[in-house]
């Protein structure tokens, strides 16, 4: 199928990318940011709170806000610290820039409507940008108000009224969130976040202002029960919420403006320039980057998507590619129905490169499709792109957002091809980064031709797929509390602000126990036939160094070579191309076996020559050593055979023709304790098929051996 787009490089080669990018020509930058509690140095807390500098990093900005910028030199090879210059501001304006120049963080207090432009100096380049400063419109219930007078406004307006942003506020002031035995509990608190604009102090028609000049925020929770930091309304009472008049219910719901800015001149003139317009994780964590249960922020800022925004760069703008590196490419991707013809066209390096993969890129802020607001999409032709075509059951779930980016750009069947010179491309000849969704699906690697493992899976019963584990909820200790968040992270090694307090396989548990690490999870055999059963990710390291060991490797990376300048040492050698690319698949997959470990162990034995083996586990504990009657008996082409060893160890399983002679050694290896089942396929050690005939199969493990016959017949 055609290739639709490119998948998310390893942090690895963006790093390599981005830092040897040195190109005098390209221009710095001035940047808005936003700033959240918890970006903040130190944090808001306590009483500093009513303050609420927070900024959105939106271009329309609050009458009487605080407002920050950076400066940006990566690759235009200035250096040294920027002069600051406030150069335009509207007449009358006595707004100043708050920090000295040197400093690469820079802010101002728009004190009067009207329009704003910041200018920095690195080196020999200048750059400014600009915002406007306005106030608040409110949008509220009214289908003129604010940006509902947009033409596609009405299935914005039906959709956005019924998601939790909309309904948050009057929830809460009516005792309909976090209810018990009839009362729901609220705080002052929840009142900044869940209504637009909140800055008490800053008079732009802001709700806080409002409740502030009107007294409702010292008086809506009088002669309510104070209990644990939390008001307690009565489910259903709606006598708070009608104290408010007609202007505060039109900023009392997270709405347009809480994302888009201040929008009053917008409204009158139509002015694109007077409001705000962004994917940039900022606008949400103005309130999702807060104190105790609102620190979704600062774990996404640890994640890769929060630095694959570098990626879109330094892959020189390629369209097809951005679709995975920016978030801009993302939504255009689905917007256009996954097909990312025209997107070159409408493509800017210097402003669409900088998107982040963020909270607008995977939740639709106007949808109310689920309560996280997730975009529910499939994969295109429910299929992977390198063709295969998922089960039925597979195709839905809220992973499979993530399998569209975190799938093998290159299908094997392309790359590695059954004529010399045995690679399909003009570089390299190994599997693109981020085949997660292929590993999982158990398709893509090389197979050798076999298809009976195409589809093999280990988690693929999982219900939300890769956010069942990427994003269990974890616990935050940011402050002290123990609350739990989704992990937005999405790392599972990643114990940042958790240490002994969250485990990224606490969601292994329910399957596996109580475990402290991926490598508590141990093998059922010993997968790399080292003599020893050790966790599944030590295993999976040790088929892949048995592997590597195989491959020519390159003198500088000491890795397997990969690239087409290496083409003469792997020349006339499909099976090392072969196993180059099973290598790679595993190895870039980072899993180590956890996504899937019959398909990735699967892969290497076909890479190494060796036999695969399935020991299939069987319910029960064992107390003492038994081996089963084959069945079935007489048997062809296959028959399975069934045994128990009540302790770990090393288990030999052979067959024997009536001579004595040794016909296969169907299993030699260490297993855990347990009752099995193996699959004898009625060949021998060379792989040929047994004649018809009478055999014997014995075990031998620890100082067990026990020995049956069985017949073959054709």
């Amino acid at each position: 199928m055609n290739r639709l787009i490119s998948i998310c490089c390893t942090l690895l080669v963006v790093s390599v990318l981005v830092g040897t990018m040195v190109d005098a020509s390209a221009a710095i930058k001035v940047k808005r940011i936003g700033r959240s509690l918890n970006s903040m140095t130190p944090p808001i807390r306590g009483a500093a709170a009513p303050a609420w500098n927070m900024s959105t990093g939106l271009r329309s900005i609050g009458k009487q806000t605080r407002n920050y910028f950076t400066v940006d030199t990566l690759g235009s090879g200035q250096t040294g610290g920027p002069t600051w210059t406030l150069v335009s501001k509207p007449g009358g304006s006595v707004a100043v820039l708050d920090s000295a120049n040197g400093n690469f963080i820079n802010s101002f207090t728009a004190d009067l409507v009207g329009e704003y432009v910041v200018s920095a100096t690195v080196g020999t380049q200048s750059a400014n940008d600009t915002v406007f400063a306005s106030t608040y419109a409110g949008t509220g219930s009214d289908p003129q108000a604010g940006c509902f007078c947009h033409p596609t406004a009405g299935a914005i307006k039906t959709a956005w009224e019924n998601t939790r942003h909309a309904k948050i506020f009057k929830d809460g002031m009516t005792g309909y969130l976090e209810v018990e035995l009839g009362k729901g509990a609220y705080a002052t608190a929840c009142i900044k976040c869940h209504t637009s604009g909140w800055q008490p102090l800053a008079d732009n028609n802001n709700f806080g202002f409002q409740a502030k000049a009107t007294g409702f925020d010292t008086t809506w929770y009088q002669g309510l029960q104070f209990y644990n930091g939390d008001y307690w309304i009565p489910t259903g009472d709606t006598s708070r919420y009608v104290l408010l008049n007609a202007n505060q219910r039109a900023a009392a719901s997270i709405g347009c403006e809480s994302c888009h800015g201040p929008a009053a001149d917008h409204k009158t003139t139509a002015d694109r320039k007077k409001i705000g317009k962004s994917i940039d994780s900022d606008a949400c964590n103005q309130c999702h980057d807060g104190s105790r249960r609102h620190s979704i922020g600062t774990y996404f800022d640890l994640s890769l998507h929060a630095k694959v925004p570098n990626g879109g760069a330094a892959v020189g703008g390629r369209a097809n590619c951005q679709p995975c590196h920016t978030g801009k490419g993302f939504l255009y991707y689905l917007d256009h129905n996954k097909d990312t013809t025209g997107l070159a066209a409408q493509w800017n390096l210097a402003t669409d490169a900088g998107t982040q993969i963020s909270c607008q890129v995977c939740h639709d802020p106007h949808s109310a499709t689920n309560p996280a607001q997730l975009r529910t999409i499939t994969l295109k032709g429910d299929s992977l792109r390198n063709g295969y075509i998922l089960p039925a059951n597979l195709r839905s779930g809220v992973g499979l957002l993530c399998a569209n980016c975190h799938s093998s750009r290159y299908g094997v069947n392309v790359r590695i091809t059954t004529t010399p010179p045995y690679y399909g491309w003009t570089d390299r000849f190994y599997p693109h980064y981020n085949m997660q969704a292929d590993m999982l699906f158990g398709s893509n690697g090389y197979q050798y031709g076999d298809t009976s493992f195409t589809g093999l899976g280990t988690h693929q019963g999982l219900e939300g797929g890769c956010v069942t584990c990427h994003m269990q909820g974890r616990k935050n200790r940011l402050d002290g509390s123990a609350n739990e968040l989704a992990n937005h992270s999405f790392s599972m090694t990643d114990t940042t602000y958790a240490t002994g307090v969250w485990k990224p396989v606490d969601a292994c548990i329910t399957c596996h126990g109580e475990i402290e690490d991926f490598n508590d999870i141990r093998a059922f055999y010993d997968i790399d036939r080292n003599g020893r059963i050790d966790g599944v990710q030590t295993e999976i390291h040790g088929l892949l160094d048995a592997l590597k060991a195989r491959l020519p490797l390159d003198s500088l990376t000491g890795e397997p070579v990969t690239m087409r300048k290496d083409s003469l040492r792997v020349k006339n050698r499909p099976d090392l191309i072969q196993g180059i690319w099973n290598y790679y698949f595993v190895k870039y997959d980072k899993s180590y076996g956890v996504h899937n470990t019959k398909y990735a162990a699967r892969l290497l034995y076909r890479a190494l020559g060796w036999t695969p083996l399935s020991v299939k586990e069987l319910p029960g504990t064992p107390t003492e050593f038994a081996l089963d009657q084959n069945y079935p008996n007489p048997f062809n082409p296959t028959t399975s055979i069934r045994f128990s060893v009540p302790k770990e160890g090393q288990v030999k399983l052979d067959v024997y023709d009536m001579t004595g002679s040794l016909v296969k050694t169907i299993l030699d290896e260490a297993v855990r304790s347990g009752n099995k089942e193996v699959v004898w396929d009625g060949t021998n050690n060379s792989g040929a098929k047994v004649a018809s005939g009478m055999y014997l199969y014995r075990i031998q493990s620890n100082n067990f051996t026990a020995v049956k016959k069985m017949i073959m017949l054709k």
